[in-house]
């Protein structure tokens, strides 16, 4: 079974989905997805540098070494989703739209330490679902019911913490809060989301 991001490289590397500049501002990816990416630019995405440390056999001396290297499947950490979140007064309910979804590895220092967390392209998620809709997934609970990658994201059915939401100084919550206090700025978000459904009613 194809995991997500073979079905993304595949799609990339048939032309059959967009990149986009995964940082073209200090903060936000391309909020309006207008920054695409050549083909020949999205496949170096799939490659990095590593740097670790090796013995040079002529001194003796640890020297660091930097050698190309394939980003894995396994090397994809986390996805960041974009999402637009509005109030749907057809039906009364808090709906939400994905908007965009980008794959994140972590970054590695020459000691071998964990860096930082890069971002290595974005894609439209609209253009996605076609693709999407083709490869199905394991399901852990249910063997006889498959469900495709689509059906995954529409449904809601992975866990996730919420990073940042639209603000006048275009910054993520990790740039103002750290550890605990960053989950609980992420929990008020998820909040005052459920607030303003709630104060929709009349009871």
């Amino acid at each position: 079974r194809p995991s997500l991001f073979s079905v993304i490289k595949k799609g990339i590397m048939n032309h059959e989905l967009s990149v986009y500049d995964p940082n073209p501002a200090v903060y936000n990816a391309d909020e309006e997805f207008k920054i695409e990416y050549p083909v020949s630019e999205a496949q170096k995405s799939f490659f990095r540098e590593v740097t670790f440390m090796k013995q040079d056999t002529a001194t003796g001396e640890m020297v660091s070494v930097t050698v190309p290297d394939t980003i894995k499947p396994a090397d994809i950490r986390q996805y960041y989703i974009k999402e637009d979140w509005f109030f749907d007064k057809q039906r009364s309910i808090m709906d939400v739209r994905i908007l965009g979804l980008a794959p994140v590895i972590e970054t590695i220092d020459d000691k071998g330490q964990f860096k930082a967390y890069k971002v290595l392209f974005w894609l439209y998620y609209p253009g996605c679902r076609n693709l999407f809709s083709k490869y199905q997934c394991f399901n852990p609970y249910n063997d006889a019911e498959w469900r495709t990658f689509d059906e995954i994201f529409h449904k809601r059915q992975f866990s996730s913490y919420i990073r940042e939401e639209t603000n006048v100084y275009n910054r993520p919550i990790n740039v103002y809060a750290q550890g605990i206090d960053a989950l609980l700025a992420s929990e008020e978000i998820k909040d005052n989301i459920f607030k303003f459904e709630h104060d929709m009613w009349n009871y």
